[in-house]
């Protein structure tokens, strides 16, 4: 019976432990994405792409020393036949050697340098600009993940408060439908008025449902984001109460400096102009150096190293191209077109964030504007909920009329929170737009 007395405790406290709700604010949830975005990730995994590539193409540079061990076991013999005067006649006789054995052994250690090769210079050049575009190509998605987090986060507080007044306006709803019900059953009320106020509860159910669905969506959108498991169970920290001032207007050359995909553009068409040139050097000789530094080679019909021969030298290989059926012409038009493929989406691109920048202050006006009306409607409702207030409590107004003025005062102050939100998801676009995402 102790036993089992244990157990249950201790499941019971497992289950309580299980059902902590833990809560995150902004900056702790962009920290666990910092941690866990999968984008991150493959942005991390091609920064080390590129410094695999610089060492790829580093070793192109360095000497190669390479060792090679041979064994072969002849099936057969081998003889030389030469003429050559008999030493007792002095003749001349037709006399065979052999020069085979039944086992040939081969050791060599060999060192190859390239010398001069265009190949070689263009790879480093490469390796080092595809770094640098890496480097913007990483940055251009730290700033995207970062910003999508931060509309994402106040996005669900939106939802969470949407939610909130959608399942006061059914609970007064019911409220009143049971008050019509009491007056109905007592002959005080029509059966019109009592199906009305059915008609109203029973329409805003669903609605309430969706805008619950709509919020645990969301809420489960940001667990997945930030790499929180799914079951547990999580709040948000956060409110609409501050937010930052209208951002100044930044020179567009600025920007474009500020701007890490534009930047990686640049640099993509640096690489695609270095590739123009590394297609082009097919057409150039490449001279290396050959370095034996040992070769050995053991003749024997046992397995024993003799009748041994050890040979050095060194030698230079000069490989010009002369006609390959017009492969290295049409490789560097295919480089050509890339490059000019670059500059267009460069065009493209800078236009682009010209377009971008100026729908952004639009935005950031209207919202601006939107949130002057929204906090004056605020206001309004307000005091009419504290008239509501004072009138109840002097029996002037029913709880039911209070509450009405309660979810109008509720509703007013989510347009409000809405009002914030898109400045503050424009506000997260202009950053990103600008180049300045910070945590």
């Amino acid at each position: 019976m102790k036993k089992i007395l244990i157990l249950v405790v201790f499941l019971l406290a497992f289950h309580i432990y299980g059902m902590c709700t833990e809560s995150y604010n902004l900056q702790e949830f962009l920290l666990l994405v910092e941690q866990y975005s999968k984008d991150l990730q493959l942005a991390e995994k091609e920064l080390d792409m590129a410094k695999a590539r610089k060492r790829e193409a580093i070793s192109q540079a360095l000497p190669e020393l390479s060792a090679n061990g041979s064994y072969n076991r002849n099936l057969g013999r081998n003889f030389l036949y030469i003429d050559l005067p008999d030493f007792e006649t002095g003749e001349t006789r037709e006399q065979k050697f052999q020069i085979s054995y039944w086992n040939e052994f081969g050791f060599s250690l060999s060192l190859r340098q390239t010398l001069f090769s265009f190949k070689v210079g263009n790879a480093l050049k490469a390796a080092k600009q595809y770094q640098k575009l890496t480097d913007f190509v990483y940055d251009s998605q730290y700033q995207t993940v970062i910003g999508f987090a931060k509309k994402a986060f106040y996005q669900t507080l939106l939802l969470k408060k949407v939610w909130e007044v959608t399942k006061a306006s059914e609970e007064n709803a019911r409220d009143n439908y049971q008050m019509v019900k009491k007056k109905y059953d007592n002959g005080l009320a029509s059966k019109f008025e009592l199906l009305q106020a059915e008609t109203r509860w029973e329409n805003l159910k669903p609605e309430t449902m969706k805008a619950r669905r709509n919020y645990e969506l969301a809420l489960n959108n940001l667990k997945n984001f930030a790499g929180i498991p799914v079951q547990e169970e999580i709040s948000l920290e956060g409110d609409f109460n501050g937010r930052p001032p209208m951002p100044d207007i930044v020179q567009f050359e600025k920007i474009l400096e500020m701007r890490p995909d534009y930047n990686a553009l640049l640099w993509e068409q640096r690489l695609r102009g270095t590739d123009v040139k590394a297609q082009a050097s097919e057409y150039y000789p490449t001279l290396k150096a050959n370095f034996v530094l040992y070769n050995m080679r053991a003749l024997s019909d046992k397995f024993k190293l003799e009748r041994k021969n050890v040979n050095y030298w060194i030698g230079l290989t000069l490989s010009i191209p002369i006609f390959n059926g017009g492969f290295t012409s049409a490789q560097v038009n295919k480089a050509k077109i890339e490059l000019e493929k670059t500059r267009i989406k460069i065009d493209k691109t800078k236009e682009a964030i010209y377009n971008e920048i100026r729908n952004i202050y639009l935005r950031l006006e209207e919202s601006q504007k939107r949130i002057s009306s929204s906090e004056k409607s605020v206001k309004t409702a307000e005091q009419a909920f504290k008239i509501a207030e004072s009138s109840t409590a002097s029996g002037l107004a029913t709880q039911l009329e209070l509450k009405d003025t309660r979810l109008l005062f509720d509703q007013a102050k989510v347009n409000y929170y809405s009002a914030v939100y898109d400045y503050l998801a424009a506000y997260f676009d202009w950053e990103l737009a600008a180049g300045l995402v910070k945590k």
